[in-house]
């Protein structure tokens, strides 16, 4: 079964530490965000919540089926990982991604994606978004454990072209899922 992270909007009261944990783990350039936290406003009945996102490491991710020079693989445990050395910048895998998970690096003239820290992983540490969370509101685990192991009230599902990999726990309050409120991305440009 695929890695996934689960993602508690319940809880999450956006102080973006996951975000900036991994812009400070992978060293990136003014303007480039992996992990973004977002925010859910709804008028009737009022409320705001907010959502930490990132790659949702899809069984069928479009970042690796359009790049043009096959920089996206997909390892055995699900995770989507770019080799930053073949990108060319052509931005093909930003345009393609559902989710905008891949992030252009202007500076660099190449685009980074979320790699799960896959590098942390290998040394038994978790990928630093989730040991950053002063709330515990991001896990990494496979799907069938974060199914069991948190609320699921939304799973990532077959019937999605890219068949992401995400489970997340809604705030109550919200009427429809987060995806079916106004949001509005709140990740200032770091």
């Amino acid at each position: 079964m695929a890695l996934g992270f689960w993602m508690n909007n319940k809880n999450c009261y956006g102080c973006k530490t996951c975000s900036i944990a991994c812009k400070s783990e992978k060293q990136l350039n003014n303007g480039v965000l992996l992990r973004h936290v977002i925010e859910i406003k709804q008028k009737e009945p009022l409320a705001v919540s907010f959502l930490s996102m990132s790659c949702n490491h899809c069984e069928e991710p479009a970042c690796l089926k359009n790049c043009p020079v096959q920089a996206y693989t997909k390892l055995e445990n699900g995770i989507v990982q770019q080799n930053h050395d073949l990108c060319i910048g052509c931005q093909t895998c930003v345009e393609a991604c559902p989710y905008g998970a891949p992030c252009y690096d202007e500076q660099e003239s190449k685009t980074y994606k979320c790699d799960m820290c896959v590098d942390r992983q290998a040394a038994g540490l978790l990928p630093a978004c989730v040991a950053a969370c002063p709330g515990m509101n991001l896990a990494v685990d496979e799907m069938d454990s974060l199914q069991s192991s948190h609320t699921a009230d939304i799973v990532s599902d077959d019937a999605t072209e890219t068949q992401p990999n995400f489970v997340i726990t809604v705030d109550p309050l919200l009427k429809g899922e987060p995806d079916n409120v106004v949001v509005e991305n709140v990740a200032s440009k770091a």
